[in-house]
């Protein structure tokens, strides 16, 4: 029997366990959407073809903000892990899934940290293409082509030309009310310290970019005169 308390918390029996929230759930609760838009979003995963899409990205696709769900997942644990979406798409594993944490354990007691989806790529137990959804996935970004992008000084030194140069960040879009950023390795460190980089209620939005177009991209010359197709 499923009972449920005065906070909308479910209970099972007489054991007062509370039923796992859902993402959908807690942004509700937040009043960050309304249940409506939740029910539009698990009708479209339902009738969704091709590759699963989890909620999150049904929601951003949908408008939901990215800094809203990412904060939300973070804040109840329900992010999931890299090994555990590449499982999901059924691209690797269980063992080779094993064999990836237990080098990644050899290389910890050697001091150097080594990201999992990257070990897995150079294990040759992923591809380019493989890493570049379970990136999206984990991190909630959308996956961006900088092919025929014009690098911009100006929007460059919204982050400081050598810092982004260094960190592989290429600036996408520059307003007073929000910053768009290109990154190549994203990690939930670097893109904390970013978002610190800019005054409280700029809105920071992350996307996800191929490696080689990235390094090709931060290699030409900035264009003082280039305005962002992102918009």
């Amino acid at each position: 029997m499923i009972k449920r308390d005065l906070g909308g918390t479910q209970m099972r029996g007489n054991f007062n366990t509370p039923v796992e929230k859902k993402l959908g759930q807690i942004l509700v609760e937040r009043n960050t959407m309304s249940p409506r838009h939740l029910q539009m979003a698990l009708e479209r995963q339902n009738q969704q073809e091709g590759q699963y899409k989890y909620i999150g990205e049904i929601l951003l696709e949908m408008g939901i903000p990215q800094e809203k769900i990412n904060e939300a997942l973070d804040a109840y644990d329900k992010r999931k892990s890299i090994g555990q979406i590449l499982l999901d798409l059924r691209v690797i594993t269980a063992e080779e899934l094993k064999k990836a944490l237990e080098e990644q354990a050899v290389f910890a007691k050697r001091g150097i940290r080594k990201p999992l989806a990257k070990l897995l790529l150079e294990m040759g137990y992923i591809n380019y293409d493989q890493y570049m959804g379970g990136l999206s996935k984990h991190f909630n970004m959308p996956i961006i082509s900088l092919n025929g992008f014009f690098l911009s000084s100006k929007l460059q030194r919204a982050i400081g030309e050598e810092y982004a140069q260094k960190h592989q960040v290429v600036v996408l879009e520059n307003s007073a009310t929000k910053i768009r950023l290109a990154l190549s390795e994203p990690s939930a460190f670097f893109m904390d310290e970013l978002r610190r980089i800019f005054p409280p209620g700029k809105k920071v939005e992350f996307y996800l970019a191929h490696p080689f177009e990235m390094d090709y991209c931060l290699r030409q010359k900035s264009d003082p005169f280039a305005v962002s197709h992102y918009r």
